[in-house]
């Protein structure tokens, strides 16, 4: 398939996006990758692929918004390697359910925790931009970092008690990822949807630097290898000491995220 035919917009940093550039990866499909600036997905994002969030695909005069529909699309364009067990296999629908999970449970974890810091520290948004192409010098671009964090969080639903409650929740649910590990779901040689979905996650986490000690040493850790080393970091000392005294206690079973699926 010609790079010409598929387009992938993105915001740089975004683990979504960093999971479709990965599948796009394994499969082998040239693209044209189209980096957006913060928030722009909202006012563009319709006009060029159909939808607000990222990211966003065309192939051809196709239009598709989302992670998992990429993903079923990608599939269908080229099946081999597949992104998903044979439907009938034994864990089709349970690889299915854990990037569910990681779709609509996990992936705010990061976004609410970044927003956050980006607030107390806008300067780190910066370094996320990485090698992106973006329409605008990144000198003009800094001054309005204060503002577009602050857009960011309230668009994010990013305050201090939002980012408080994932950070105790997240131990949680880092059990939850390393069960899935333990039982072969996720963790193979050849990754599988899932562990794209929730390993791009476990990428942007260890990228803030006051979480990163929660994630280091786990089996979870492992799934941040299917992907390159991350551009970009907040550094530790930023998030308040207090949150992360939750966060390191015992976790609570009953928190949110941290059922089986």
């Amino acid at each position: 398939m010609a790079a010409g035919a598929t387009k992938l917009y993105v915001l740089p940093g975004s683990h979504p996006c960093a999971a479709i550039e990965a599948a796009l990866a394994l499969k082998s499909i040239d693209y044209q990758r189209v980096d957006l600036l913060p928030l722009a997905q909202v006012l563009a994002g319709p006009l060029l692929y159909g939808g607000r969030t990222v990211p966003g695909m065309r192939i051809g005069r196709e239009r598709i918004v989302g992670s998992r529909p990429i993903m079923r699309r990608l599939d269908a364009l080229v099946p081999d390697p597949p992104l998903l067990p044979a439907p009938g296999e034994p864990d089709h629908g349970r690889v299915l359910e854990a990037e569910r999970w990681g779709d609509e449970v996990l992936q705010a974890v990061p976004r609410r925790l970044i927003d956050a810091a980006f607030l107390r520290v806008p300067a780190a948004m910066e370094s996320y931009a990485g090698d992106a192409k973006l329409p605008l010098p990144r000198a003009m671009l800094r001054p309005a970092l204060p503002l577009t964090a602050k857009l960011m969080a309230i668009k994010n639903g990013a305050r201090d008690e939002s980012a408080q409650a994932d950070l105790a929740a997240l131990p949680g649910q880092l059990e939850q990822i390393d069960g899935w590990i333990a039982e072969g779901l996720l963790g193979g040689e050849r990754p599988n949807a899932a562990d794209l979905q929730i390993g791009s996650t476990i990428r942007l986490l260890l990228s803030i630097g006051d979480v990163r000690p929660l994630i280091e040493g786990r089996p979870c850790e492992r799934l941040a290898g299917y992907f390159p080393p991350m551009t970009g970091e907040v550094p530790a000392g930023v998030l308040p000491a207090e949150w992360l005294a939750r966060a390191q206690a015992a976790p609570d079973p009953a928190a949110p995220g941290s059922r089986s699926a």
